[in-house]
């Protein structure tokens, strides 16, 4: 199934939302994201000027990570206009029995986990 059709991915649109940072330890697997929110997400606004989505920062939280695997790391990252590293969309992200599995530019990971969460930066 599509991670769409995950609680916690309501309101969020995963295949613009920029990955800027992947940590992996054991039994948790983090990426740090400026995550899309989509007009029904209870915490979306309008678009900045010169945006095209409403941009968050938040974590991407995998918990009690039980197998991993990571494979077509090559693609070095992006610089983008404000100087943050960028490593690209999530391309591909589904759910199913086996586990979750998500990719793109900066590879494909595959892994079994507990419970999966998205919490979103506080605005200051």
């Amino acid at each position: 199934m599509n991670y769409t059709d995950l609680p916690a991915f309501n309101g969020l649109f995963m295949e613009e939302s920029y990955v800027l940072d992947i940590e992996v330890h054991p039994g948790m697997v983090t990426f740090t994201l400026d995550l899309v929110l989509t007009p029904e997400h209870p915490q979306y606004s309008g678009p900045q000027s010169g945006e095209q989505y409403c941009y968050r920062r938040g974590n991407l939280l995998f918990s009690g990570v039980e197998n991993f695997t990571w494979t077509g790391q090559g693609a070095p990252p992006a610089i983008d206009a404000t100087g943050e590293v960028d490593y690209g969309t999530v391309e591909f992200f589904i759910h199913n029995h086996a586990g979750y599995c998500l990719e793109g530019s900066w590879g494909r990971i595959q892994l079994t986990a507990r419970d999966v969460e998205v919490n979103l930066a506080v605005l200051s």
